[in-house]
């Protein structure tokens, strides 16, 4: 059957939030897959929302945008954490400290309950030929988690069931130079001024952990209230906020919007994939895109280069590339119409970000040297996030 044949009117794709729930049942418990609680902690960045929500998806990132000017109280700072954490008390109340790869394991309890089993299970990773250097990073680090161990302990209330997954940003006491307090947790560096409020919080800590997510013992994934651990040895990092607004190009949001409008329909009905086409992941086929752009450092021909990337990559079926190309040519008003959003909000809220970065503060973050970190976080589930800054740097530094 040709695409032209296919009658519109199928159903359309679920949000990618829709899927998150998904789980396992193991020792009586719910068992979180670990990628479904990385999405679960994942916010969106502002320019994708149109890929999982079409036109009001794209219409939404342009409020997200103007609230940056009217209400920048709702912007926090995005903090680049690693590695990730789990923490939390099991049903019996015993206290629980592990990472995602522990905490969804399957052929062995990850899910300790003691530093020193804490620290055997990160050296078990470690192959027999492993790297020297590796070896001795590995044994550092198996040994600081063991370290602080009391502090997130006791930092979780007696009282306290189920687990929140989080980030951490230090867990030995950061050092001060030049004044200010330093930590480098991954790929950004943030100082910060040591008499400010969160200053005087960091200096009185030995860990820092910033949370994403709450799991109870049925494995379902929630907002995390991050007031119901104790503060002291581990500082359980609240929302630092935004103070000052952004001026925003209000000509360019308009006209943006106007144009969002008028392509509103064949945006909707080229993420509104026909089932007969068998490419429910559409959307995040061009997600998937985006990030490979990013990587590649080629996000100025966004758009413009997707029939050769789908041509070239190996994960995609030859049948499926032979659909989804000329899904692409009969759908060109969306596809392109789609890409033009897309790279636009990318500028306004690329201005956004530096605008904020350059503003005095509590916190400052460099990346590679240059001013910004991560970036802001909106209302809680959206990011402002400058791509080819930070999202490329972070992931050069993958392994």
């Amino acid at each position: 059957m040709k695409i032209d044949d296919i009658i519109a009117g199928t159903k359309k794709r679920r949000h990618r939030s829709s899927r998150l729930q998904r789980m396992v049942q193991h020792d009586n418990l719910h068992k979180v897959d670990p990628q479904k609680l990385s999405e679960a902690a994942r916010i969106q960045h502002v320019e994708d929302l149109i890929l999982w929500d079409g036109s009001a998806g794209a219409k939404r990132s342009l409020l997200t945008l103007r609230k940056m000017e009217t209400s920048p109280q709702e912007a926090t700072i995005k903090w680049d954490g690693s590695p990730a954490v789990i923490f939390g008390r099991n049903e019996k109340g015993e206290f629980v400290l592990t990472d995602k790869s522990g905490f969804g394991a399957t052929t062995y309890d990850g899910r300790v309950t003691s530093a020193d089993d804490l620290a055997k299970m990160f050296m078990s990773r470690l192959k027999p030929d492993e790297d020297p250097k590796k070896v001795q990073d590995r044994k550092e680090f198996s040994e600081r988690m063991r370290k602080v161990w009391s502090e997130f302990e006791a930092a979780t209330p007696e009282s306290f069931r189920g687990y929140v997954h989080g980030d951490l940003l230090y867990y030995t006491p950061p050092p001060v130079e030049k004044g200010r307090i330093v930590f480098m947790p991954n790929t950004t560096k943030y100082t910060v001024d040591p008499n400010s409020k969160i200053g005087k919080q960091i200096a009185n800590s030995t860990a820092g952990v910033v949370l994403h997510a709450y799991i109870d013992l049925d494995g379902n994934i929630s907002k995390v209230d991050s007031s119901k651990f104790a503060q002291g040895g581990l500082l359980v990092v609240p929302p630092v906020v935004v103070t000052h607004p952004a001026q925003i190009d209000a000509s360019g949001i308009d006209q943006l919007e106007s144009f969002i409008s008028k392509n509103a329909q064949a945006i909707d009905n080229m993420l509104n994939v026909p089932e007969e086409l068998k490419m429910k992941n559409f959307g995040g086929m061009l997600y998937d895109y985006i990030n490979a752009q990013t990587k590649a450092g080629t996000l100025d021909n966004l758009g413009k280069n997707f029939v050769q990337w789908v041509e070239s990559n190996p994960k995609i079926s030859d049948p499926k590339k032979k659909r989804l190309i000329q899904y692409i040519a009969d759908n060109q008003q969306g596809f392109l119409a789609t890409f033009k959003i897309v790279s636009d909000i990318m500028r306004i809220k690329n201005d956004i970000i530096s605008q904020l970065d350059q503003q005095p503060a509590d916190i400052t973050a460099t990346t590679d040297g240059k001013p910004g970190g991560e970036g802001y976080v909106v209302g809680g589930d959206v990011k402002l996030v400058n791509r080819k800054n930070f999202s490329q740097a972070n992931m050069a530094r993958q392994r």
